[in-house]
């Protein structure tokens, strides 16, 4: 018996979450308690799928009830960490209904509990590995999806640089795809703020020669025609990621590891990689960020996508 294409969105959810949770674990106290919250949210939304996905259960199950419930399908074998999960729901009790804040000692223990708990449960549940378990599923622009999973494809080959260049086309084909649907009635793109100054340079301008016998300086005309077309450019492409609702020092990080990506006539993607990149040096904790980068910007233009086809 294997999930369903929804069950396998809801574990990829689930995982999504975790991953959050330890996000969070890892910060200063007293911001690393909230991770309590969210690791205790995550597996019980675990246990939920698990319930649905053997049939077995009533109304209103208490957290520590599907120990017992789920052992009865899942024999010989059993859900593992009980009591390491018991002492996990009373400490989100404790911190939710009486403001006892966790040390951080604390939750680095219930941060070891909670990540053995999937590795060990996953498979014996849903008879696959936790590593298994892929985010891109949440991804619903299919091709920014392909892309991602040829980037976890070929880093698990430790084809690192292979992966960016895979990672760095999925955000620009997300990207695309959002915008193409809110394009209005002169196709003019509504995250654009900036005019085309394609042909805006001191070249196009014949500002790189000085006039001979006259006071006005072309070069430093020129010079300046340039730096202000620079500026607005550089503007618009950080207004447009924030108005896109997505993490600007999040995505400065992700642009420094990842290469430059120009859309080819043909409509495919050209890499870069000397213009901007790694070069090398990004170690697979990097890799696996620009992936969940991409993932959670996915997620974050999902949560409020639109279409302006009545204003074409």
């Amino acid at each position: 018996m294997k999930l369903d294409r929804t069950g396998v969105s809801r574990l990829a959810f689930i995982k999504f979450l975790f991953n959050l949770a330890i996000e969070q674990s890892r910060k200063p106290e007293p911001l690393s308690s909230a991770s309590i919250l969210a690791f205790h949210d995550a597996i019980e939304l675990f246990l939920q799928l698990a319930s649905e996905y053997w049939n077995v259960g009533k109304s209103d199950i208490g957290f520590m009830e599907y120990w017992d419930l789920l052992g009865k399908k899942l024999s010989p074998n059993e859900l593992s960490q009980k009591e390491s999960m018991r002492r996990l729901s009373k400490a989100r009790a404790e911190l939710k209904h009486h403001g006892i804040l966790l040390s951080k000692l604390d939750i680095e223990g219930f941060r070891v509990n909670a990540t053995n708990f999937f590795v060990e449960n996953t498979p014996i549940v849903f008879d696959i590995e936790l590593q298994d378990v892929s985010l891109t599923e949440l991804v619903q622009c299919e091709k920014a999806r392909e892309y991602l999973n040829e980037a976890v494809r070929v880093v698990e080959e430790n084809k690192r640089e292979d992966a960016l260049d895979s990672v760095a086309c999925a955000f620009e084909e997300l990207i695309r795809d959002y915008e193409s649907t809110k394009v209005g009635r002169f196709g003019r793109s509504p995250f654009f703020f900036v005019g085309d100054m394609t042909f805006l340079s001191s070249f196009f301008m014949g500002l790189q020669r000085p006039v001979q016998g006259s006071g006005f300086n072309r070069d430093r005309m020129g010079e300046f025609v340039d730096k202000v077309k620079e500026s607005l450019v550089s503007l618009q492409g950080a207004v447009k990621i924030l108005s896109l609702g997505i993490d600007y020092r999040a995505y400065i990080k992700f642009k420094l590891l990842t290469p430059h990506v120009s859309l080819r006539q043909d409509g495919e993607w050209e890499v870069d990689r000397e213009v901007q990149g790694s070069k090398g040096t990004a170690t697979e904790e990097d890799v696996q960020f620009c992936i969940d980068f991409v993932i959670e910007s996915a997620i974050s233009l999902q949560e409020l996508d639109f279409t302006l086809e009545g204003v074409r």
